[in-house]
């Protein structure tokens, strides 16, 4: 498996060996000298690690060493094992578990970014430092190899960070195997923008309420743009909307209409896959406004008029039929409607954004407006309510406006109507307020002071 890790047997006898009860230390032709021991580990297996240092104190050193960590269960390190065999590795052993679209993004990772600059590293070589100059090359623009005048664009940060993963677990499993014993990547991470990494813009970009009826109007109009007005209506997700069947929609005891959220259609670089939601909260039933109930219907009116046509080539209104599908029936491809996106975008004279944006829209207005953090999140399927609070905290601003209190609002609506019909002030004093002591009432003392003269201590009789 991993290669590399090899242990000699003892054979013959050169002139100049140096040996005693620990281990062996013999000259080679060379000039350098030649280690080998036996060792015992905890679990009762036994080895013969052996390696050739410049001096014979060197190779006693290197004995007794092994010696010690191997009483500790530390196995010897493969010293050929290079990054990209443990990397190659790694991924082939995790490949069983992994979702398509990920395996198919960290071979892309590995290919683009990690075989052009570590692969040939040894692993038990890399040091936490040279990590970290790694991940400050990966967020520098730095010119393409044969491709005169082209640059290979900088790695943001959730880049970096994909790959500190595939890294860590790589090291982890080789240390698992007996074949390292350190893990740099445990040391060594990529910075975050605000802490000096890569700086990169917002990730929560959304339209603005006004701008985002603009957009629906224009979509609402466009056969092609109507599944992009559906998204913001319910805020799903692009692969969990192109993922609906006829067979998901349904309604519940009450006949209110939801869809089944069970299932994404991803795409990475022309492969398509069908698989589960991102997490297990994707798996959720999502009301349907009326609205959005109307886009669904006019969308049945079409595909029932679209498969008339001769060259229809989908399964029509069946159940494992796509709900929205492109025009000729068969499934409707992201980067196509990332296309009609642009367009219609262009069309409604608002920014230009991806369909996700949608989403986030949702988000970011109905947390504006007010509406409980634990239902949003269960309608756009988080599964942390901190999560839906962490990417929509710039929709809450506003609402800290006028978060302060006074006395009088801790006093309550009863105690203030007292205040007025006694006729008093701040300090309870009525129309004889202004000689201390007279016109005062003992329900006219205020709760606060009435608190502290309750709370003191009571004289003995």
């Amino acid at each position: 498996m991993y290669a590399g890790l090899t242990l000699w047997a003892m054979t013959g006898k050169r002139k100049g060996k140096a040996s005693d009860r620990q281990g062996q230390v013999e000259q080679l032709p060379s000039g350098r000298w030649r280690w080998r021991v036996r060792v015992t580990y905890p679990d009762g297996t036994t080895a013969r690690p052996t390696g050739t240092v410049n001096t014979k104190r060197e190779g006693h050193e290197a004995v007794a060493r092994t010696l010690q960590e191997a009483a500790q269960g530390k196995r010897p390190v493969s010293h050929s094992l290079t990054v990209g065999e443990m990397v190659t590795e790694f991924m082939r052993w995790k490949r069983a578990t992994w979702a398509d679209r990920t395996a198919w993004n960290n071979e892309a990772l590995y290919t683009r970014h990690v075989a052009p600059h570590v692969a040939h590293l040894k692993a038990a070589g890399v040091t936490p430092a040279r990590l970290r100059e790694y991940f400050e090359l990966l967020s520098e623009e730095v010119p393409v190899p044969g491709e005169e005048g082209k640059t290979r664009p900088r790695l943001g940060y959730s880049g970096q960070r994909q790959i500190h993963v595939l890294i860590h677990g790589a090291y982890a499993r080789a240390i698992a195997d007996g074949a390292l014993r350190d893990n740099p990547a445990q040391y060594a991470r990529p910075l975050s923008p605000s802490k000096g990494g890569t700086v990169t813009e917002s990730k929560v970009k959304h339209f603005t309420p006004e701008d985002l009826a603009r957009f629906v109007t224009v979509a609402l109009g466009d056969r092609f743009a109507v599944p992009l007005a559906f998204l913001a209506y319910t805020g799903l997700r692009i692969g969990e909307a192109l993922a609906l069947t006829w067979g998901d929609l349904g309604t519940d005891d009450t006949g209110a209409p939801y869809v089944s959220v069970s299932k994404t259609r991803s795409e990475f670089e022309g492969k398509t896959y069908t698989g589960g939601p991102k997490t297990a909260a994707g798996v959720r039933r999502v009301y349907l406004s009326g609205d959005a109930l109307g886009i669904v219907e006019d969308m049945r009116g079409r595909v029932a008029r679209e498969m008339r046509a001769t060259s229809y080539r989908g399964q029509g209104l069946k159940p494992s039929a796509p709900m929205f599908p492109a025009v000729d029936g068969r499934p409707l491809r992201q980067d196509t409607l990332r296309a009609v996106m642009r367009r219609t975008c262009a069309a409604a004279g608002v920014p230009v954004l991806s369909p996700h944006a949608l989403r986030h829209s949702t988000g970011t207005y109905l947390i504006s407006r007010g509406e409980d953090p634990v239902s949003v999140a269960a309608l756009l399927g988080h599964a942390q309510v901190s999560t839906t609070l962490n990417i929509y905290a710039h929709a809450l601003p506003g609402k800290l406006r006028g978060l302060g209190y006074g006395l009088a609002d801790l006093q309550g609506p009863q105690v203030r109507a007292g205040d007025a019909a006694q006729g008093g002030g701040p300090d309870g004093a009525g129309d004889g307020g202004d000689v201390p002591g007279e016109g005062k009432t003992r329900g006219a003392v205020s709760p606060v002071r009435r608190a502290v003269r309750k709370g003191g201590p009571r004289r003995k009789a």
